[in-house]
């Protein structure tokens, strides 16, 4: 097997590579849309690729049998770390020799990588897909992100004690405020530990709920609010940026509030009313070292890309 570098001779081959590597996805989850299930469509994506973004193949006897590519991204994840990341289209094997594939692609990778000041490798991997899983957990890397999906069906609950449940209004933004300062203190707290993100203000929460197909949801005690949930008709991950889904992008529950089917209460009323609108899947993404978002979304959501990272130990920051 040799390790080359990306040229355009090899575009066709590396997507009908992934496409394959897709299918086996949406066999296993039809719900997924078949967005890059066409070779042409993520053909056109890596060749755009191709003219800014590094990447290695795998020829065996001059045939591709696996590639990978990565953006260079500064201040990865709120941190002042630089990383090398593989989105899930940007990387694919033949299952025959997956492991072996990947491991060698890798191994040249990362020398690239450290080359190029990089100190945090991470990408995105189809879900169901246990060969991967394995080979890259074997390189060191760890779970971090999960996407998932669920169709427009709202999930059957009990009623949850006490609180009521709304689409929130302007009037409403003041008590979003509130919410999205204590959301943002959540994800800094053990044993989450995630980088301070900046909450929204009420400027930008307000241009928010002024988009369409934008809404935000409250659980309500009284006349106090203590949870919402938001949503957007937007996806980064590829595999799911279409216009017939709708994402979640934020929840939050107070403390004293949880365990009362809150956050339940809210994504069934929400679901009930998107699917009104005509959406075919609700999608979410959430780290799955927050316990409380990885015990709540994994209960309703069945997971489709699963993203994965490595902080080496010797890194160009240490050298």
């Amino acid at each position: 097997m040799e390790i080359s570098v990306f040229k355009t001779d090899y575009l066709t081959e590396m997507a009908e590579l992934f496409v394959q590597n897709f299918k086996c996805l949406r066999s296993g989850i039809p719900l997924v849309p078949d967005v890059l299930e066409n070779t042409g469509r993520v053909t056109q994506l890596l060749s755009r690729w191709l003219a800014s973004c590094p990447g290695l193949v795998a020829l065996d006897h001059g045939k591709v049998v696996g590639y990978l590519g990565w953006y260079r991204v500064d201040g990865f994840r709120g941190t002042d770390r630089k990383a090398a990341y593989c989105p899930e289209w940007g990387h694919a094997a033949a299952a025959t020799a997956k492991a072996e594939i990947y491991r060698a692609l890798y191994h040249t990778a990362a020398e690239q990588w450290f080359a190029a000041g990089c100190q945090t490798h991470a990408l995105t991997l189809l879900a169901q897909d246990t060969a991967a899983e394995k080979v890259w957990f074997w390189n060191g890397f760890g779970l971090t992100v999960v996407d998932a999906i669920r169709p427009m069906q709202p999930p059957e609950i009990s009623a949850a004690s006490g609180l009521q449940f709304r689409k929130a209004t302007l009037e409403d933004v003041p008590a979003l405020v509130e919410l999205e300062a204590e959301h943002a203190q959540h994800y800094q707290q053990p044993p989450v530990l995630m980088m301070a993100y900046a909450p929204k203000d009420a400027a930008t929460l307000t241009e928010f709920m002024n988009e369409p197909a934008n809404s935000l949801w409250l659980a309500l005690a009284g006349k106090k609010a203590v949870g919402y949930m938001r949503f957007e008709a937007s996806n980064e991950t590829a595999i799911l940026d279409t216009s017939d889904n709708i994402t979640i992008t934020g929840a939050f529950i107070r403390p004293e509030c949880r365990g009362r089917k809150a956050g339940a209460a809210l994504l069934s009323a929400a679901i009930q009313d998107y699917a009104d609108q005509g959406y075919q899947r609700c999608s979410v993404n959430f780290e799955s070292f927050n316990p409380e978002a990885a015990g709540f979304w994994m209960r309703y959501f069945e997971p489709v890309c699963l993203s994965v990272i490595r902080v080496p130990e010797k890194s160009p920051l240490s050298a």
